[in-house]
């Protein structure tokens, strides 16, 4: 088993019951399946310090960045690793872009939730935004005078997180183009502050503190 850490979020391992661990001196690696600029690592860069105080032995907690396939490759890869190989000192930080994949049966999938100890978990909001002179074009919650606008959005997968920002915009009757292929939510904002997406959308953590 592994154990595992899910955002937005949940943390978990492959492991005994954490009574049976003492990890008194490790080093504890903490997986994040997404790039450094996201919210993600805001998240698992803030509760760090947290965990290390709350797993037995208060090991030393390092995170690390395995971005690639919308958390997909760092998901399969966390998947693989044994309790013999790790013995308590590997953990995975998942989010609803790694979950979206799996509940929606995407071939790609090679992880399996039920083989994973949850260790943390905690909610998380998000929040869409829009350039100055488009939000000028709303009335006060009201979306629709950006319905004839064409909007471009730096997109992590049609099955990920993004899943969730996508289906509202439709719904509100907005014309977004999604553009695939980014690592994480921080390349999206870096699209967006470039000019080459007028929308974008972040998790809270990440929108509070890098918007």
């Amino acid at each position: 088993m592994a154990l595992a850490l899910m955002t937005g979020a949940a943390l978990g391992l492959a492991a005994p019951a954490s009574a049976e661990l003492d990890l008194s001196g490790k080093t504890v690696e903490w997986v994040i399946p997404f790039s450094e600029t996201g919210g993600s690592a805001k998240w698992a860069n803030f509760y760090a310090p947290l965990l290390s105080e709350a797993l037995p032995g208060q090991p030393t907690v390092v995170v690390k960045f395995m971005p690639g396939a919308g958390s997909t490759k760092g998901a399969n890869w966390f998947q693989q690793q044994t309790w013999e190989d790790t013995q308590g000192t590997l953990i995975f930080g998942s989010s609803g872009s790694t979950q979206f994949p799996y509940l929606l049966g995407d071939p790609r999938v090679r992880y399996e939730y039920k083989d994973w100890n949850v260790v943390l978990a905690s909610g998380t909001g998000g929040v869409a935004y829009l350039p100055p002179d488009l939000a000028a074009k709303m009335n006060g919650l009201d979306a629709s005078g950006l319905r004839d606008v064409d909007f471009i959005y730096g997109s992590q997968g049609a099955t990920r997180l993004d899943l969730v920002p996508l289906l509202a915009w439709e719904m509100l009757g907005l014309k977004v183009e999604p553009v695939f292929g980014i690592k994480g939510r921080g390349d999206g904002r870096l699209m967006f502050e470039r000019g080459e997406a007028n929308i974008d959308y972040q998790t809270s953590s990440s929108y509070l503190s890098g918007v």
